[in-house]
């Protein structure tokens, strides 16, 4: 999502969270390592299911970010252990890369406990300028209270669809930017089309996945898109002032 179209508001206070092992570390990591095991186990994959599994497990304890009172909060842990796996995997990636920053990627605890995800303020990401969710964890929101607007309506649309769509999630979007990318690239050069503008509408803007959480946004059309390939439907509202 292009973050450079929002307007900005001042960040919420960053908390920090407790840096001790607590009982829901153990708890999550141990029963995330299990399921994560058992649910690769067929493939001859238990010992990575295990670690990945595991390891998201103790991660989102020590941030608390399951909501353990709500249905959709043990759905979201039992779904990134087991057939989100591979979500779950891309944000260890991301958990990685930003230990390596020296802010940390500014991980947001306000905007993560109990909230079903791990949220950084800066960081990762896959275009400069656009935040990006990897299974869980979403990056590079930007700071302002359009961002959490973007956070709640687009990004967590993202983190569901990875956990319900598990393996297919990755697979379906892959296939829709390459698949997109060549016909665009095709239709621009045979039409004389901006082929930046083209290729970005239809490999980015009008996959299935974006069209959804964009219009769920009420970003749609978004302002950069190419108006003769996007997708038609709602129209984006004026934007007001805040």
């Amino acid at each position: 999502m292009d973050t450079k179209t929002l307007s900005r508001r001042p960040a919420l206070p960053i908390r920090p969270w407790r840096r001790h092992v607590t009982g829901e570390t153990i708890a999550t990591g141990a029963a995330g390592a299990v399921l994560g095991g058992a649910t690769l186990a067929p493939i001859g994959l238990g010992v990575p299911g295990a670690i990945i599994g595991g390891l998201n497990g103790m991660i989102s304890g020590k941030r608390r970010i399951y909501d353990w009172h709500r249905p959709s909060g043990w759905a979201a842990f039992v779904l990134d252990s087991t057939w989100g796996l591979i979500g779950s995997g891309a944000g260890l990636g991301v958990h990685a890369l930003q230990q390596l920053r020296r802010d940390r990627g500014g991980y947001r605890a306000d905007l993560s406990a109990r909230k079903g995800r791990h949220v950084y303020e800066t960081g990762v990401t896959m275009r400069k300028g656009f935040t990006m969710a990897a299974g869980n964890t979403v990056t590079n929101l930007g700071k302002g209270q359009a961002r959490i607007d973007l956070l709640e309506r687009h990004e967590m649309l993202h983190v569901w669809q990875s956990r319900l769509l598990g393996p297919l999630f990755p697979a379906i979007y892959g296939l829709w930017m390459i698949g997109g990318a060549a016909v665009g690239t095709a239709l621009a050069l045979g039409r004389g089309e901006d082929l930046r503008r083209t290729v970005d509408t239809i490999a980015y803007y009008d996959n299935p996945f974006e069209y959804w959480a964009y219009r769920r946004q009420g970003l749609w059309p978004p302002p950069n898109t190419h108006p003769r390939y996007v997708w038609s439907g709602r129209k984006r509202p004026p934007v007001t002032p805040v």
